[in-house]
C-alpha cells in the first residue's frame, strides 16, 4: 500500500481508517452431523456439543440492508485506486484477522491492537495490511452503542488499516439485567449497524475519544467482500451462545454467493460460530458445520479457508473433503483470542493436553492450538497460495511484549492442500498449562 494510505489513513470517499497524525503506528436448528469431516471424530475429543443447550435468546431480527441482495462490497470502496494497483503489482494482499475483542472489563483488547499495529509497522512497504477482517463480538456484552468509543475506536486509534466485520452473538444480544440496566429502546445490532452499516462513511465513529476512524457503510450483517486476490463470504450466525442459527433466506444467499464467487481467486468463508472446536466450554456448532458443508456440497464450490471466532483461543483444524474432482484440504481456523478477558481451555486426553498433529477421525485433524496467549492471524493471499501466520504473546499490562510466531500454514490453491511454508519450523504444539 502507498505511504499516503498507510501514514494518513485515508481511503476512498474521504473516509479514514485511523487516528490522524499517528505515525505508522436453519430457519431450523441443524440436524445430526452428516457424513464428512465432522463425522467419526474420536469420542475423547469431541468437536461439536454433545448435548443440546437451549439458546439464551430467540433469533434476533436483522436490520434493513444498505441496498439490495447479493450484498457485495468491493475493496475499492475503501482504498484509493493507487493502493489497489499496488496490491495487484505486488502480487500479494496482506490481511489481519481475529475476533472477540472489546471486553471492557480489562485492557487485553488494547494489548492485541498494539501487537497488530506493531506488526503492520514492521511489514515492508508493499506488504502492509489492506484491512483487518473482524470475526465478530466487536463489543461486549450486548454490542452497546456507548461502548464503541472506549472499546473500539480508542482501542484501534493507532491501527493503520480499515476494519471490516461480521457481527458476533454479543453484537446482537439483547440487554441482560445480570449485566446492568436494561435499555427498553435497544434493538438488535444497533451498535454494530451504527458503526459498520452507516449511511455516511465519512462520519467520525467517536467524538468522545478523539479517535479519527470513520464509520463504514457495509451492505448487510451477512455480506460478500470482493478483493483483487480473494472473495470473502461472511455469514451472520445470530445470537445463540452455543449454536449458530440461520434462516432460509441467508442459507439461499450463501449458496448463491458460493456459486457466484470468482473461481480464479481464493475463497474465504467467515462465520462467528466455528464449525469445529475442541474447547471445554461450548465446542463447535453443528448448525454452522451443517450449513457450511451442506452448502459446499450442494454448489460444488469449496472454500480455501474457513475463519471463525467465538471460542476464546486459537485452533487450526484441517478438514479433508471429497469435492467431486478429488480430495481437498480446508484449514478451519478458530481465532477468538483477540481481547476477551478470559482465555478458553482445550480438552485434555487422558489428563494431558494433546500433542499435535492430532488425528480426530478419517477426515479431520487438529494441527495447532494456543490457549496461553492473546494474538491474531496474518494472511498473505496471492493467486497461487494463502500463507497464514499466527502471532501471539502472553498478556502484558504495559503492552511492551512483542508477538511471536506460534503457527504458520500454507494453502496451495492449485493442489488444494495444506502444508507448512518452506524454511519454517513451528513449535510442537503450543499447550496450555
Amino acid at each position: 500500500m502507498s505511504s499516503q494510505a498507510f501514514d494518513a489513513g485515508r481511503g476512498a470517499s474521504r473516509r479514514q481508517s485511523h487516528h490522524p497524525g499517528q505515525p505508522v503506528t436453519t430457519s431450523e436448528r441443524g440436524s445430526a452431523i452428516r457424513s464428512g469431516p465432522g463425522a467419526g471424530v474420536r469420542a475423547d475429543f469431541p468437536v461439536h456439543a454433545t448435548r443440546f443447550v437451549a439458546p439464551n435468546w430467540p433469533f434476533q431480527p436483522l436490520p434493513p440492508p444498505n441496498g439490495i441482495s447479493p450484498f457485495r462490497y468491493d475493496l475499492s470502496r475503501l482504498l484509493v485506486a493507487d493502493d489497489i494497483d499496488k496490491i495487484r503489482q505486488a502480487g500479494v494482499m496482506v490481511v489481519h484477522t481475529v475476533g472477540d475483542t472489546g471486553d471492557y472489563r480489562g485492557r487485553q483488547q488494547d494489548f492485541v491492537a498494539g501487537l497488530m499495529t506493531a506488526d503492520a509497522e514492521a511489514l515492508p512497504d508493499g506488504q502492509k495490511p489492506a484491512f483487518f477482517y473482524h470475526l465478530g463480538d466487536v463489543v461486549y456484552f450486548a454490542g452497546d452503542v456507548n461502548m464503541y468509543g472506549d472499546n473500539f475506536y480508542e482501542t484501534y486509534k493507532s491501527y493503520p488499516a480499515f476494519i471490516v466485520s461480521i457481527p458476533g452473538n454479543h453484537d446482537c444480544q439483547p440487554d441482560d439485567s445480570q449485566d446492568g440496566p436494561v435499555d427498553p429502546n435497544k434493538v438488535p445490532l444497533d451498535g454494530w449497524v451504527q458503526n459498520f452499516m452507516s449511511k455516511d462513511p465519512t462520519r467520525l465513529g467517536s467524538l468522545k475519544t478523539g479517535a479519527g476512524r470513520t464509520q463504514l457503510d457495509l451492505p448487510n450483517p451477512y455480506w460478500t467482500f470482493t478483493t483483487p486476490f480473494a472473495t470473502f463470504i461472511g455469514l451472520f450466525s445470530n445470537v445463540g451462545e452455543d449454536e449458530a442459527e440461520f434462516h432460509q433466506d441467508q442459507i439461499d444467499w450463501f449458496r448463491g454467493e458460493l456459486a457466484a464467487a470468482d473461481k480464479n481467486l481464493a475463497l474465504v468463508v467467515a462465520v462467528h460460530h466455528p464449525p469445529f472446536s475442541g474447547d471445554t466450554e461450548r465446542s463447535g456448532s453443528s448448525v454452522a458445520y451443517n450449513t457450511l458443508f451442506d452448502g459446499f456440497a450442494a454448489t460444488g464450490r469449496y472454500p480455501d479457508l474457513i475463519l471463525s471466532g467465538h471460542v476464546h483461543l486459537y485452533q487450526r483444524f484441517t478438514a479433508t473433503v471429497d469435492a467431486g474432482d478429488g480430495k481437498r484440504e480446508i484449514p478451519c481456523i478458530v481465532a477468538g483470542n483477540g481481547g476477551y478477558t478470559n482465555l478458553g481451555h482445550l480438552r485434555k486426553i487422558n489428563g494431558n493436553y494433546p500433542t499435535v498433529p492430532l488425528e480426530l477421525g478419517p477426515s479431520l485433524r487438529l494441527d495447532q492450538y494456543d490457549t496461553r496467549n492473546f494474538g491474531f492471524l496474518r494472511l498473505e493471499i496471492s493467486k497461487t497460495k494463502i500463507v497464514g501466520t499466527y502471532l501471539s504473546a502472553p498478556y502484558s499490562p504495559n503492552g511492551e511484549t512483542n508477538a511471536a510466531v506460534h503457527d504458520t500454514f500454507e494453502v496451495d490453491l492449485t493442489a488444494k492442500t495444506v502444508g507448512t511454508p518452506p524454511a519454517h519450523h513451528p513449535p510442537h504444539g503450543h499447550r496450555s498449562n
